[in-house]
C-alpha cells in the first residue's frame, strides 16, 4: 500500500500523467466501436483521474483501491462519485458494470498468477453481459535495471527513481523524496512481469475473449513502449 505522504506526492506534482492520457483515449475507443457504457468500475483507481473523466463523460464511474490515502485524495476530488477501499483480489461489488478498467500496471503489483486470476474471475462476475474489460501490464522489453532517474516535481520538491530487478525477476521500484534538498522519506513498489500470453490464456480460461493484446488501445492510438493493453470482453 502507499504511504500517505507519497500519495500526496504522486497526486500534487504530475504522476496522474497515465490516467489523464488514457481517458480521452478510452473515450475515443468506445465511440469507435459505437458502445454503450452506463456504468463503469476503474480497479486500483488511485485518486480517480479515469472515473472523473467517464463521470464527466455521462458515464456512472465508481473506483477502488487498496489504498486509503488514494482513496481518501478521489473522494476530496469528486465527492459524487462511488469509491471503495478494497483488495481486488477478493473484491465482488454488489452491482454490475458495462466496463471495467485497471490502468498504470496495478496487476503487475500482483505477484501470484493464482492472485491474476482469481481477479480475472471475479471481474468476469461483475461484468455486464457483452461488457470489456481493459488493462496495462509492463512490457518485459522494457524492464531493466538503470541508472536513478532525478525527478523534479517542483523548485522545492526532488525525487530520485531508480528500477531494479532480482534473479527471481520481481521488479523493485525506489522513489526518494527530498524537500529543500533534505531527504523526506523513500517508497518501494514491489511488482513483476507478467507474460501477456499466459495472462491471455488465463482470460479465456475465465470465459473472456480477447479482443486486442498490443502496445495501444486503438490501431491509430498512441502508442506506449512500456505498456501491453487488453482488451477482454465477455
Amino acid at each position: 500500500m502507499y504511504s500517505d505522504a507519497f500519495c500526496k506526492v504522486y497526486n500534487e506534482f504530475g504522476w496522474n500523467y497515465f490516467p489523464e492520457a488514457f481517458g480521452p483515449q478510452l473515450l475515443k475507443w468506445i465511440e469507435q466501436n459505437h458502445l454503450t457504457v452506463r456504468t463503469s468500475l476503474d480497479l486500483a483507481c488511485g485518486t480517480g483521474i479515469l472515473c472523473q473523466i467517464l463521470h464527466e463523460n455521462g458515464i456512472d464511474a465508481s473506483g477502488m483501491d487498496f489504498s486509503e490515502g488514494m482513496i481518501a485524495i478521489a473522494k476530496e476530488r469528486s465527492p459524487q462519485i462511488h469509491y471503495e477501499i478494497a483488495d481486488m483480489i477478493q473484491y465482488r461489488p454488489d452491482r454490475k458494470f458495462d466496463l471495467v478498467t485497471c490502468t498504470g500496471d496495478a496487476l503487475n503489483h500482483i505477484i501470484d498468477l493464482k492472485d491474476v486470476e482469481q481477479i480475472f474471475k471475479n471481474v468476469y462476475g461483475y461484468l455486464n453481459e457483452g461488457g470489456h474489460f481493459i488493462f496495462d501490464i509492463l512490457n518485459e522489453d522494457t524492464v531493466s535495471p538503470e541508472e536513478a532517474i532525478d525527478l523534479d516535481f517542483s523548485e522545492e520538491i526532488k525525487a530520485k527513481f531508480s528500477v531494479s530487478q532480482n534473479e527471481q525477476g520481481i521488479v523493485n521500484l525506489k522513489t526518494k523524496v527530498f524537500e529543500n534538498g533534505e531527504f523526506q522519506f523513500e517508497e518501494n513498489i514491489t511488482e513483476t512481469v507478467h507474460d501477456p500470453e499466459v495472462i491471455c490464456q488465463l482470460l479465456r480460461q475465465n470465459g473472456f475473449s480477447i479482443l486486442r493484446c498490443g502496445d495501444r488501445l486503438m490501431d491509430d492510438g498512441e502508442k506506449h513502449g512500456t505498456t501491453w493493453f487488453i482488451i477482454a470482453g465477455k
